[in-house]
């Protein structure tokens, strides 16, 4: 794939300190004119009809392209139709932000671009990321929050760069728990400062110091690397040496020569941002040359010696080659003044890898082979010790620190297992990690003690119930899982629980034109496999809809319309949606947050299952319509060991499992209800 790092602007509301493009010569307009991006999509569309197999990676990039405003983006949207009509299927779009400028009508218009991830910066350090000329981290750091709380409910997803300072070698279990918390998924990357000026030297570190600071975290993560999977680079360096399998960054790839471009707003074209910020590799404007006159310029081939000359000279021997390539060549010429040496942080690898990775890493994979080859099953430790403890604090009083992944379907399952932990012993408390969303289910809970950001240290238990023996026996049930792990070793009525009292949204009440029957659907879920076609549930709610019987659609704002059903998308939060559940007099779901709300509230329910079990998941007071599995998982996609396709879209596509389920036996199951 082709990746095009574009700079439509230069400007930027921060003031990072170690940033180049806030410091850099400006050569042409700080914003790209209309013209110019219209003449950029022109040359996609070229590029991707010569290469009918290739597609192409556009990568927003700054300064802070949110300063361009909705405005700009629809531009580009129409310049997009316009042009690259029979290509556009082949364009992926992804943004770099530092999101304090994010709202939903941007939101809205970037996700009809094609933005579905967005990667973003954060530094928890006073006065390194800032707003404005003083550097206001304060209010950088709420607006920040607040953005990433909208893209969280926007549906996007995001990841966040860490940059390791100087100022950071002091606290890097501090910097990754703060870290993990902030990041729901676990997705967040460690990159070393790359310094241009004397005016930042106090913020170097040296490749030694920054191995060390991966060094202290790695144990950590490791031991919670279910927890926390894609945090790099220790994910790809396990994938690379333990599992046999290659997963480089375009640094490390030896690859880049023909992959990466880079367009500034005057139109100039050059290898990668790096590049073009230090006036290198320079292929001419897009004014005279089109994206493949510039991928086969002359100056590539200097790249592709790297690979020929570094076995011969500075990487002769090292066992490291598959994986590294000399390191990025924009490193070498900053160390050396030339393209042809190895990169200074190499040594961070080699480093890293022999005094921290392997010494953990490789015994654990080799008893993990062993175990394998004797057909034993590996599983998960028992419950007391889920616990993991960095480091133990003095006071063993202070409570535990809850650090949940999943839904809200499953923190309403963890809101009633706590409570029956603390019926069952009044004495335990727990704190609670701070995220974008379960602070909303959770606060106020009896068994909570304190949300926040855990210091140093803590102690944690983990909520990832896929990993359970108890979830992976016969008959396992998820519920029953969760007690397991909170220490409750028997079986468990399982009982749902919010701590607040539920209340109506009065202008939301008199908004909703009941009827005398009033059915909630959704068909909202995280993973497409769970989802049932929107033109099935246009069916269905036709064959459900009637003068007396009102149909409703639930979920959240990014959601696909359901034609037909009077559409409550994005005016609730949790709270209110699972409060106004129990007003209807049906509800019609797939395995989601929605189901176990109408469990809470003793409202019928049809639920529709494919990828998920009903007997894992299901209550048994409810309609469940189990999909036969007609593909390579007999037992159903998703279950353990296989939370790594939750959110790949089914190869069988408009035929996978749940839109086999008959219409007419849910409209049948929703009438007998009724």
């Amino acid at each position: 794939m082709a990746t095009v790092i574009f700079k439509p602007t230069e400007a930027c509301n921060s003031r990072c300190i170690y940033c180049d493009v806030v410091q850099k010569k400006r050569r042409g307009p700080v914003t790209m004119p209309l013209k110019t991006l219209e003449l950029f999509f022109s040359r996609i569309n070229e590029f991707l009809t010569e290469r009918k197999k290739e597609h192409m990676e556009v990568v927003w990039h700054g300064g802070e392209p949110l300063l361009l405003g909705p405005d700009y983006f629809r531009q580009a949207l129409k310049f997009q139709q316009k042009h690259c009509a029979k290509t556009s299927d082949r364009i992926r779009h992804s943004l770099q932000s530092n999101l304090t400028l994010f709202t939903k009508e941007l939101a809205g218009i970037i996700r009809k671009l094609g933005v579905d991830s967005i990667g973003t910066s954060y530094e928890p350090i006073e006065n390194i990321r800032g707003l404005g000329i003083k550097r206001d981290s304060a209010d950088y750091n709420r607006r920040f929050m607040n953005g990433i709380r909208l893209a969280e409910e926007e549906g996007f997803n995001w990841g966040v760069i860490y940059v390791v300072t100087k100022l950071s070698l002091k606290r890097p279990l501090e910097i990754f728990n703060f870290l993990s918390n902030l990041s729901p998924k676990g997705s967040f990357m460690f990159n070393p400062v790359i310094i241009y000026g004397n005016k930042t030297e106090h913020l170097r570190v040296t490749a030694a110091e920054y191995a060390d600071f991966l060094g202290a975290i790695f144990p950590v993560w490791w031991r919670n690397r279910e927890e926390f999977p894609q945090v790099e680079p220790f994910f790809s360096l396990t994938k690379n040496l333990l599992e046999d399998s290659r997963s480089l960054m375009c640094c490390d790839s030896g690859r880049c020569a023909y992959s990466h471009i880079n367009l500034l707003p005057d139109g100039s074209l050059s290898h990668c941002g790096r590049s073009a910020d230090w006036d290198l590799l320079n292929y001419g404007t897009i004014f005279e040359k089109s994206f493949s006159q510039a991928m086969k310029d002359p100056q590539r081939k200097l790249l592709l010696k790297r690979n020929d000359i570094l076995p011969l000279s500075d990487c002769k021997g090292c066992r490291f080659w598959d994986i590294c390539h000399g390191g990025c060549p924009l490193d070498s010429w900053a160390a050396t003044g030339s393209f042809l040496h190895k990169g200074e942080w190499c040594e961070v690898k080699k480093h890293f890898i022999e005094k921290y990775f392997e010494p953990l890493a490789k015994p654990a994979a080799a008893d993990i082979a062993d175990q394998e080859q004797q057909h034993e099953v590996c599983l998960p430790p028992e419950p007391a010790d889920i616990m993991q403890t960095a480091e133990k604090p003095e006071d063993d009083t202070e409570p535990v620190w809850i650090n949940p992944i999943g839904g809200l379907g499953d923190t309403l399952m963890i809101s009633g297992v706590l409570k029956q932990v603390i019926e069952e012993d009044p004495s335990r408390r727990f704190n609670l990690v701070e995220r974008t969303k379960y602070r909303q289910v959770l606060e106020g809970h009896p068994a909570i003690s304190h949300i926040g950001y855990p210091p140093p240290g803590a102690r944690f238990i983990g909520t990832n119930y896929w990993d359970s023996k108890y979830y992976r026996l016969p008959g396992g049930r998820a519920y029953q899982a969760l007690a397991r792990i909170f220490g409750i070793d028997h079986q468990v009525e399982e009982r749902l629980y919010v701590p607040w009292e539920f209340e109506d949204d009065p202008v939301l009440m008199k908004l909703i034109p009941w009827k005398r029957r009033n059915i909630l659907i959704s068909q909202s879920s995280d993973s497409p496999r769970k989802q049932m076609s929107i033109k099935r549930w246009e069916a269905l709610v036709e064959m459900l809809a009637d003068d007396e019987t009102g149909v409703f659609q639930a979920g959240r704002m990014h959601d696909c319309y359901i034609r037909g059903a009077y559409s409550l998308l994005g005016l609730t939060n949790p709270r209110q949606l699972i409060s106004i559940v129990r007003h209807f007099s049906a509800v019609v779901t797939s395995d989601n947050f929605i189901m176990h709300s109408a469990h809470l509230h003793g409202v019928p329910a049809v639920v529709l299952w494919g990828p998920t079990d009903h007997r894992v998941y299901g209550y048994p007071e409810q309609v469940h319509l189990q999909a036969k599995m007609d593909c390579e998982y007999e037992k159903g996609c998703i279950g353990p060991g296989q939370g790594n396709i939750y959110q790949v879209e089914c190869s069988k596509g408009a035929d996978h499992c749940v839109d086999t389920i008959s219409l007419e036996a849910i409209c049948a199951a929703v009438k007998k209800l009724l």
